[in-house]
């Protein structure tokens, strides 16, 4: 009898160690998570600051300045002991992409600026009649958005859910974005294929030979980009190109021990002000 209530209490015992162990470890996990996702969100507060001295500083907007170059994964801790807490992360321009926005006009759908998604399938191999579709289907979510930060969180894949391939939808999707108005391309920053779909004329070889250029020598103004595009094609129009942006998406990532987080937020740059639209976060 004694040894069966020894046997008794030391399994009793070893439970409760075992579950005050479990909590223990839960407790420390949730606390390494909020943690990190603070981290996160100052990560994204330092951005904006980033964004903003830039637009202080320049009245451009192009790869070659400092909110373009990506941060690697970096150690904000030194080795002393403590949690190591790592950050990484990357500023993109959303206006460098197809804005699917543009495709309402208000009234129904902006046959133009179809036309212009229309020659971007053409140059990726994608069926043109998704063109037509993907416009159907952006002007109906339009049309259910009540403000401009709701329609900001119809992200560009909801939109995309018209019969694609999935291979066809991967092309695509690093191409095109959702935000919460209709905004032009920024020339400085927009890859070969979007600025020969926007330039009605301009092949993609003479777009690729554009981009390279650029890169070297970012456009100055507008009348900068419009001049060297009309070398190439003379009767090319600004309709639709800028050189600034507003909109920028900010990915970044946080480890904090046993945590990781990750998020994504579009962020829009006015004078003095710096907005999040929306914030989008995955553990």
């Amino acid at each position: 009898m004694a040894m069966l209530v020894v046997a008794v209490a030391t399994t009793l015992v070893a439970g409760a160690l075992w579950q005050q162990s479990a909590l223990a470890r839960e407790t420390e996990n949730e606390r390494a998570l909020a943690q990190a996702r603070w981290l996160l969100r100052g990560a994204i507060d330092w951005a904006s600051v980033i964004l903003q001295e830039d637009a202080r500083t320049s009245s451009v907007d192009h790869r070659g300045e400092p909110w373009a170059v990506p941060l690697a994964d970096t150690r904000l801790n030194e080795n002393d002991g403590r949690t190591p807490a790592y950050i990484a992360g990357a500023i993109d321009d959303e206006q460098g992409k197809f804005n699917l926005r543009n495709l309402n006009a208000g009234d129904g759908v902006d046959r133009n600026e179809v036309a212009v998604l229309r020659r971007l399938l053409v140059l990726l191999r994608i069926d043109t009649r998704f063109a037509d579709l993907i416009a159907q289907r952006t002007v109906a979510a339009v049309s259910q958005q009540r403000t401009q930060a709701d329609l900001g969180r119809a992200f560009a894949d909801e939109l995309l859910q018209v019969g694609l391939e999935q291979d066809a939808l991967e092309r695509l999707r690093e191409f095109v974005t959702v935000l919460p108005e209709p905004t032009p391309l920024n020339a400085n920053t927009a890859p070969a294929e979007l600025l020969a779909a926007r330039i009605p004329d301009l092949e993609l070889l003479d777009a690729k030979r554009l981009v390279a250029g650029r890169d070297r020598a970012h456009f100055k103004d507008l009348g900068d980009a419009i001049q060297r595009v009309r070398q190439l094609v003379p009767q090319a129009s600004e309709n639709g190109l800028a050189v600034t942006t507003r909109y920028f998406s900010v990915d970044g990532t946080v480890s904090f021990g046993s945590a990781h987080v990750s998020a994504r937020a579009l962020v829009r740059r006015d004078p003095n002000r710096m907005e999040v639209i929306w914030l989008r976060e995955g553990a």
